[in-house]
């Protein structure tokens, strides 16, 4: 079944169990997919489906952010529940560990040696990364890594 297939399956189980929370998270995403598949002016694959809901996620995280920041925990929480039901439609995360790991491989095969060539580096890391890492946590983690390396050369 594909990804579409699914949201749509998923939402009419939402529908009739009063999950409104899942259905309006759905119904988002899919008018958002939707508006994708209208630039593109074909359908989306899962690969693409997937892009769009890690920008729902991010949108919804710095949201979060936002609300944190505002003293609106009520408002941020709502937002993290909707986080965690878009994540169930994504490959499973990495975990630290592998992350960490991951850069570092990643970091010896790009050749790069300071924090100032980050932009060599990302690329790279989201390619090898394949959407089971945050771009928020690579950066984060590449960053500590090229940082700790200047540092002891």
């Amino acid at each position: 079944m594909s990804l579409a297939e699914q949201l749509v399956s998923d939402l009419r189980d939402a529908m009739k169990s009063g999950d409104t929370q899942r259905r309006d998270v759905i119904r988002f995403l899919r008018s958002s997919i939707t508006n994708a598949e209208i630039e593109k002016h074909s359908a989306l694959t899962d690969e693409e489906i997937e892009a769009v809901i890690r920008g729902q996620i991010k949108q919804r995280r710095d949201s979060i952010e936002m609300f944190r920041k505002g003293g609106r925990n009520d408002l941020a929480d709502n937002e993290e529940a909707q986080v965690a039901v878009l994540q169930s439609y994504l490959p499973a995360q990495m975990s630290d560990d592998e992350a960490q790991e991951l850069v570092r491989r990643v970091v010896d095969e790009v050749g790069v040696t300071s924090p100032k060539e980050m932009g060599k580096l990302m690329p790279a890391l989201m390619q090898a990364a394949a959407g089971r890492v945050e771009g928020r946590t690579l950066s984060t983690l590449a960053r500590a890594e090229l940082e700790r390396r200047s540092t002891s050369a």
